[in-house]
């Protein structure tokens, strides 16, 4: 039985905003590995002005924000069930909470990098299993990216593809639009 739902942040409740390439070349990140993982290679003072960057950039990108069509209803619909929900995004604190605030958004949890490893890492998603007291088989997260997939593979919890490029995700079944969620959670829209 569902008992939380899950969902990441940019390009899910959020339409993908932030220009990667530009963001990664400003920052001077190698081809091929992520940005938060070079920014801690980086020493004390270079690491500061890169995580400067990021977070300018990610609280622009907050600013500026349209959320994903469906997402405000989805959200207040899911809230006349008994569900928890939680929002977990690898995005830093402050523009996630810009976001919730912007659109007046209800989660019973909200997790960024602060909180835990980043994504793919299954830590964030960990935690709020354990703030929810529940196990994977009860939960299910959304998400949009390679990272959302492989947290939530390696935190045993199901995974729910948002195709924002139109491409099905190979083995994980996959949303068009977030109104499509309640064909995958067992419970009825509310008329």
């Amino acid at each position: 039985m569902l008992r939380a739902i899950f969902f990441d942040m940019d390009g899910t409740i959020t339409r993908p905003h932030i220009d990667w390439p530009t963001l990664r070349q400003r920052v001077g990140v190698p081809e091929g590995m992520p940005i938060m993982e070079y920014i801690e290679t980086l020493s004390s003072p270079e690491r500061q002005q890169a995580e400067g960057i990021v977070e300018e950039v990610e609280f622009q990108a907050a600013e500026a924000a349209a959320l994903n069509p469906g997402a405000t209803e989805l959200i207040h619909d899911l809230r006349v069930h008994p569900l928890k929900l939680a929002l977990i995004t690898n995005n830093h604190r402050r523009a996630m909470y810009h976001i919730v605030e912007k659109f007046h958004l209800e989660f019973d949890l909200l997790l960024s990098r602060e909180d835990a490893q980043l994504k793919p890492a299954p830590d964030l998603l960990q935690l709020a299993l354990d703030r929810f007291q529940l196990t994977p088989e009860q939960t299910c997260f959304v998400g949009d990216g390679r990272y959302d997939r492989m947290a939530s593979a390696a935190a045993g919890i199901p995974y729910i593809h948002l195709a924002n490029d139109g491409q099905p995700a190979d083995g994980a079944p996959t949303l068009f639009a977030l109104e499509e969620l309640w064909l995958h959670i067992g419970f009825e829209k509310p008329a």
